[in-house]
C-alpha cells in the first residue's frame, strides 16, 4: 500500500510518500525555513515536524528539485533528527564548498538574496549529509522507469539541459567570490524549469510530481494520464494549460499554496480549468477563493492501493 502526504508547509513543496509493505520511506522536497503565519486556526507544518509526528527518523530518499528556498528552505530543520540514506538532486557544487557559506549582498534584489540563503542552507546540508553516509547523487538525465521497491516505481526527467549548464555557470561565479545580482534574478527566473519531475507509479496508479517546472516546459511532451498530479509552481497562472491537462487527465490536482498569498495564486484561470475537467481538486492550506473553501489540516493525505 502506497501513502501520500502533500504536507501543509504553507507557500511551499514538502511530499512524502510511503510504501507500508516495504517499510519505504521517501520525501519530496522540504519547504521553506519557516512555515509562515496560516492565522489562528492555521494547522500549518513543518516537513521535519510532520515527520516527527509520524514517528519517522529515516528517510530511505530525500529529492531536492530545485534549489528555490520554498522547497530547499526545510533542510537545515530536518537535517537535525532525520537520517537520509539516499539524496537526489540536479545541482551538485564541487565538494570543497560543501560545509561553506556565501555572502548575502544587502544591496541585490530580493529573488538573489533568497537564491544566496538558499545556497548557504544548501552547502551545510551537504556537509551533514556527508556526514551521515548519505549517498548523494546527481541527476544529469532523464531516467526510464525504475524501482524504488518491489511495488513503487518511478521516472525521472529533466527539461532542457542548457539551463543546468548555465546554472552551474551562475553558482560557480557566486561560490567564487564573484556574485551578479543580474545573473542571480537571470538564475530566478528559469531555475523553476530546472526541477527534477518525476512520476511515481504503484499498479494502476501513477502520480506526477513536477516541481516547479512551467507548463510550457513540459506540455511539448506526449504525456500520458494519471491518477493525482501536484500542480506545478503552486498553482500560479503558469503552472497549468488545457493542453496540458487534457493530456494528464487527472482524476486528483493537489496545489501546494498558502492561505496568505495577496496575489493570484493559486490562479483563477487554473481552478477553473481543473473543474471544467471534473477533477477533484486539494489545496495544502485553508485557502478560501472563487467558492472553493478548504479545511485546515496538516496534509492532503491519499492511501492508495496497489
Amino acid at each position: 500500500m502506497l501513502t501520500l502526504d502533500f504536507i501543509n508547509v504553507g507557500y511551499g513543496d514538502a511530499i512524502l510518500i510511503r510504501d507500508t509493505g516495504a517499510a519505504f520511506s521517501m520525501l519530496v522536497d522540504c519547504g521553506d525555513i519557516t512555515v509562515g503565519d496560516g492565522g489562528p486556526e492555521s494547522k500549518r507544518i513543518s516537513a521535519a515536524e510532520f515527520l516527527r509526528r509520524e514517528g519517522i527518523h529515516t528517510l530511505d530518499l530525500l529529492v531536492l528539485t530545485h534549489l528555490h528556498r520554498d522547497h530547499s528552505g526545510g533542510l537545515t530543520e530536518l537535517l537535525r533528527t532525520v537520517n537520509v540514506r539516499e539524496f537526489w538532486c540536479s545541482y551538485l557544487p564541487p565538494h570543497e564548498h560543501w560545509g561553506g557559506r556565501v555572502r548575502v549582498e544587502k544591496g541585490f534584489s530580493a529573488g538573489s538574496r533568497c537564491l544566496l540563503e538558499s545556497l548557504n542552507i544548501y552547502l551545510l546540508a551537504l556537509k551533514t549529509l556527508e556526514a551521515q553516509n548519505t549517498a548523494i547523487r546527481l541527476i544529469e538525465q532523464s531516467l526510464p522507469s525504475a524501482g524504488l521497491t518491489a511495488s513503487l516505481g518511478t521516472e525521472v526527467y529533466l527539461e532542457d539541459r542548457e539551463l543546468f549548464r548555465r546554472q552551474s555557470e551562475i553558482w560557480q561565479s557566486v561560490l567564487e567570490g564573484n556574485p551578479s545580482d543580474k545573473e542571480l534574478d537571470e538564475l530566478d527566473h528559469f531555475i523553476n524549469n530546472t526541477s527534477i519531475r518525476m512520476r511515481l507509479n504503484c499498479g494502476d496508479t501513477s502520480v506526477e510530481l513536477p516541481g516547479d517546472v512551467y507548463a510550457a516546459c513540459w506540455e511539448k511532451h506526449d504525456l500520458s494520464p494519471c491518477t493525482i498530479m501536484k500542480l506545478p509552481h503552486h498553482g500560479h497562472k503558469d503552472s497549468i494549460t488545457p493542453k496540458l491537462l487534457d493530456m494528464l487527465a487527472p482524476q486528483h490536482a493537489v496545489i501546494s499554496v498558502s492561505n496568505t498569498r495577496t496575489d493570484d495564486c493559486p490562479s483563477s484561470i487554473a481552478i477553473e480549468a481543473i473543474r471544467a475537467r471534473k477533477c477533484a481538486l486539494y489545496m495544502t492550506d485553508a485557502v478560501k477563493k472563487d467558492s472553493v473553501c478548504v479545511p485546515n489540516h496538516p496534509s492532503v493525505h491519499f492511501v492508495l492501493k496497489e
